[in-house]
């Protein structure tokens, strides 16, 4: 970029300024909006704006493109449980599933159609104890799978959760640039939610699935990007990164065939 000033005898001098390349995580909430906006509209539906952070709206995205994920496998794809006739997403643990919208996906395998709910924020069942829960920030289950109990919080409040069993496969969403501790945390995070994916083979799948994925905002780094080519090979998962810029072809049609299915890893 230039500048023209003048200097004190009348003449131009030119002042040239550095053009930057920003490697910050965050993005302007208009952005995020136009995204939002435009998604609601493919499926004629409005959407109830319940974000005030980056993060919340960052991860409405990231829930977003794991419908179109989906969508480009061949799923049907249909909008349930409107709120006052919107879409509500559910931005953080408070609350239960059925006061809050979500898709539902469905494909036909052999004759028979499945169908699968993609929810938000839904509490699930540990793989290790039956007795604790974690909330994964978006979670594909079986359909019609969430539990109701008013036996889990000693306020008698009403709890909503999926057993463990009902768990096809779940993404974490974080919007940071990528350091070792947060990758590391995600791996604990899959010990506890489906230890039978603390393989390369993983678990097959009818139909396939997204493989249980880290979502992360930010550019990674070299250390970062090692660790990712290690733990993608060891488990499986996958490990996106610098999704605020590159998550429109990481989740287009064109590039489907690149991202980790649950069950064994294809030959390349």
């Amino acid at each position: 970029m230039t500048a023209t000033t003048k200097n004190k005898k009348g003449k131009k001098a030119t002042k040239t300024t550095k053009k930057t390349t920003s490697t910050s995580p965050f993005k302007s909430h208009l952005q995020f909006e136009k995204e939002i906006r435009e998604f609601a509209n493919k499926y004629k539906t409005i959407v109830v704006n319940q974000a005030k952070r980056t993060s919340v709206y960052f991860e409405m995205t990231c829930y977003n493109y794991i419908i179109r994920f989906y969508e480009n496998n061949g799923y049907d794809v249909s909008v349930e449980n409107l709120q006052s006739g919107k879409y509500r997403y559910k931005c953080s643990p408070s609350g239960i599933q059925s006061n809050f919208s979500h898709f539902l996906v469905s494909k036909k395998v052999k004759n028979r159609r499945m169908n699968f709910e993609i929810q938000h924020n839904v509490a699930i069942q540990s793989s290790q104890d039956d007795e604790i829960f974690t909330t994964p920030d978006i979670a594909i289950i079986k359909e019609g799978k969430v539990k109701y109990t008013k036996d889990y919080y000693d306020t008698k409040t009403t709890f909503s959760y999926v057993e463990n069993k009902d768990l096809i496969s779940f993404c974490e969403v974080k919007q940071f640039n990528p350091f070792p501790e947060l990758l590391f945390n995600f791996i604990g995070v899959l010990n506890e939610l489906k230890k039978e994916y603390m393989t390369d083979d993983g678990k097959e799948e009818s139909p396939p699935h997204i493989a249980p994925s880290l979502m992360i905002s930010g550019k990674p780094n070299k250390q970062t990007k090692k660790i990712r080519e290690s733990l993608e090979n060891r488990y499986c998962i996958n490990i996106f990164y610098d999704l605020f810029y590159s998550a429109t072809y990481t989740f287009s049609k064109g590039n489907v065939s690149q991202i980790r299915n649950t069950g064994k890893k294809t030959s390349s």
